[in-house]
């Protein structure tokens, strides 16, 4: 995509040809968007085993997964370690798309049955690939909706977790991912504008907040959710919890750039 707008990004359909199903084009755009990874560049990379992308949807399979994070948090409550699981797996989802689409306006295609995944030893998402490229922001959008939708309706049933919450969940992700790759191509604008462009109902609205230091200006997601780690742990509230109050919230902020 270069230095074209996001909004710019030709929309299409949903690029059902051979060209975007070609291993070897899609191999390439995922090597064209590693740059922009950072921290995340292992979320391409598969561990062993691999897995077909419907067991997201499968209830008994994501059933086991709340279990591993109990186990990890020592924590019995099914709906805090649903959540806790798909605060990382829906960062997992999105931060190759995202970079991706920064990269070269493609995306991989989300849905499940497009999707390989490998998992930690921990029983959370290690990596997501699709065998299928998507043409352009409006596309990919859209299968994310689709793909989300079957994932939080078969997790909320497993931990009794608000759908509502796991969708505010991912909007931040998105948010904070989307931003991050911004970052990496050295316009963190281009971030919030796919962000924005992404985040369309049952997502939440993207938001954000520029908090003002002594020497500089940071861009922070403001959320809309809470991963409930704190209560998990019996810790302290994250930097950018919706939780703390806005005072607080804005004097940790600080104390992070």
């Amino acid at each position: 995509m270069g230095d074209q707008p996001v909004g710019e990004v030709p929309v299409g359909d949903d690029g059902d040809d051979d060209e975007l199903r070609s291993p070897g084009t899609v191999a390439a755009a995922y090597s064209g968007a590693t740059g922009l990874l950072g921290d995340f560049a292992g979320t391409i990379e598969h561990a062993s085993p691999v897995l077909p992308g419907e067991v997201l949807t499968d209830p008994r399979w994501l059933a086991r997964r709340v279990e591993d994070t109990g186990r990890r948090w020592n924590h019995d409550d099914p709906r805090v370690n649903g959540t806790l699981w798909w605060y990382s797996a829906s960062s997992t989802l999105v931060i190759a798309p995202l970079a991706m689409l920064l990269a070269s306006g493609r995306a991989p295609d989300p849905r499940p049955g497009r999707l390989t995944v490998s998992l930690q030893p921990n029983g959370y998402l290690h990596a997501a690939r699709s065998n299928r490229l998507l043409p352009s922001v409006e596309a990919f959008a859209d299968a994310l909706r689709e793909a989300h939708g079957e994932v939080i309706d078969a997790l909320a049933e497993v931990s009794s977790a608000s759908p509502r919450a796991l969708w505010a969940i991912a909007t931040d992700s998105i948010a904070n991912r989307a931003l991050e790759a911004g970052r990496a191509t050295g316009d963190p604008d281009r971030g919030v504008a796919l962000a924005r462009a992404v985040c369309r109902p049952p997502l939440l609205p993207a938001r954000f907040v520029d908090v003002e230091g002594p020497a500089r200006t940071r861009r922070f997601v403001r959320r809309s959710s809470c991963c409930l780690i704190y209560v998990a742990t019996d810790g302290g509230k994250c930097a950018s919890c919706p939780r703390r109050a806005p005072d607080d919230r804005r004097a940790e902020l600080l104390r992070r750039m």
